[in-house]
């Protein structure tokens, strides 16, 4: 039988619940810096806006800056079916599915680096902006907020 074929007939379910990423994030507490790695073998429009909720949230944890490490907290990638079942490298994977892929690999970028890749697939699946804008807006709206109380003072 298809994987794929097996994938879609369980569409309707989820495969990442409320538990599993929470167990997720606990290991990040435990070992921190880990890099954790959702896959399944679903495509990305088969996930239920329930997981891509869930899953976003922990990136968005994830992607916070820890200054005593240097580093972010816990980079999430993402790898649906696109990834998992191609025959040849993910650049061209993602070339010949076209849209939104090809436009993120269209200029050299380092797939095998795993934040890189956790970006890219935040931004693919997750639909969430790239880590460089996400991170200016927060220092935005930080500033602003500081600049608020120093007006209100």
């Amino acid at each position: 039988m298809n994987p794929q074929n097996v994938a879609r007939r369980a569409t309707n379910e989820d495969v990442f619940k409320e538990d599993d990423v929470a167990r997720m994030k606990r290991l990040v507490e435990g070992f921190p810096g880990a890099v954790l790695v959702f896959a399944t073998m679903k495509e990305a429009v088969d996930l239920t806006k329930e997981e891509v909720v869930r899953l976003r949230k922990l990136a968005e944890w994830g992607r916070e800056y820890v200054s005593e490490s240097r580093r972010t907290r816990a980079p999430v990638i993402l790898l649906t079916g696109t990834e998992l079942f191609t025959g040849d490298s993910l650049h061209s994977a993602w070339m010949n599915k076209g849209g939104k892929h090809k436009d993120l690999c269209s200029s050299y970028i380092q797939l095998d680096h795993l934040t890189t890749l956790a970006d890219l697939t935040q931004q693919l699946y997750l639909g969430m902006p790239h880590y460089h804008e996400w991170r200016d807006a927060k220092w935005k709206a930080r500033a602003a907020r500081k600049q608020k109380q120093v007006k209100t003072q």
